[in-house]
């Protein structure tokens, strides 16, 4: 830790990775208030549009992602753990490929209105974003305490979408007579809920970072 601190030290006051990381969570909640969109459609059209700005998102993020790296294997020293900068940047692309993954399967599926109880899943995870935004924003400055409440509040909204998760899922295979309709819906609410554990390594990855470096 002491180590760690001295580093910190002399490290040039121009350190990249906090605004990539500031870059990339900027980008995530566009795709996250594109994805929670999804629900207010009324148009396969519309659908459509929406899915590309998403993608197009998907792949700004992507290219975020890759510079991260690269100036991971290019810096001898660090602002924090290698292993926790990768983590927190994959965090973030895992997040952001899962709404994208999302969106691709509601067109592939051609469904052009979502059910508005499903929705609330969308909005679980926009909420966690939105969280998730402020705490990076956080990183130069290192407070756990502020983090505090962020952390708590992801957790709590983990666990919202999991309630949610298992209520639509028993009504789905309890009233669904579809098995075809069954199949998709069934598909669609594990990917959106598996976005939502997505926020929450996220969250874990950037506590990470403050428990080791505030």
């Amino acid at each position: 830790m002491v180590i760690n601190s001295l580093l910190r030290f002399f490290l040039p006051k121009d350190d990249k990775f906090i605004p990539l990381f500031e870059m990339a969570v900027e980008n995530l909640k566009k795709a996250g208030s594109a994805y929670v969109s999804l629900a207010k459609v009324n148009s396969r059209e519309e659908m459509i549009a929406l899915r590309d700005e998403i993608k197009d998102l998907e792949h700004t993020g992507d290219d975020i992602t890759h510079k991260i790296y690269e100036e991971l294997n290019l810096c001898f020293i660090t602002p924090f753990d290698r292993e926790d900068i990768y983590e927190l940047t994959k965090s973030m692309d895992d997040v952001l490929d899962l709404m994208d993954h999302v969106a691709d399967l509601l067109i592939l599926y051609q469904i052009e209105k979502i059910d508005e109880g499903i929705s609330l899943l969308m909005q679980v995870a926009n909420r966690a974003i939105e969280e998730i935004y402020s705490s990076i924003r956080m990183l130069r400055h290192l407070s756990y305490e502020s983090l505090r409440d962020h952390i708590v509040r992801v957790h709590e909204l983990e666990n919202e979408g999991d309630r949610l998760y298992k209520l639509f899922m028993g009504k789905l295979f309890a009233e669904e007579k579809d098995a075809i309709r069954l199949l998709k819906y069934s598909s669609l609410l594990n990917e959106m809920e598996h976005a939502i554990d997505k926020c929450e390594d996220l969250m874990n990855s950037l506590e990470a970072i403050m428990l080791k470096n505030a």
